[in-house]
């Protein structure tokens, strides 16, 4: 009962530092298709979807640490 209280409140996806920054980079190099995915996940957060699995786990070691500033 307390697990789905919890999950009506806490959605499976996030937008992770990794998965934005990976985004960015495509669009910045001309590919939407990582950004449009990331908006399609996005857009229902709280519905646990198959396949969308890597979405909705932490960064992986390799990433590194990663500082956010106010603002940015």
């Amino acid at each position: 009962m307390i697990a789905e209280a919890m999950d009506r409140v806490n959605p499976v996806y996030i937008p992770r530092n990794h998965q934005m920054e990976e985004a960015l980079a495509a669009a910045s190099a001309g590919d939407l298709e990582p950004f449009g995915r990331l908006l399609d996940v996005l857009a229902r957060p709280f519905d646990e979807r198959p396949g969308l699995e890597p979405y909705a786990v932490p960064a992986p070691p390799s990433f590194g640490s990663y500082r956010t500033f106010c603002g940015t």
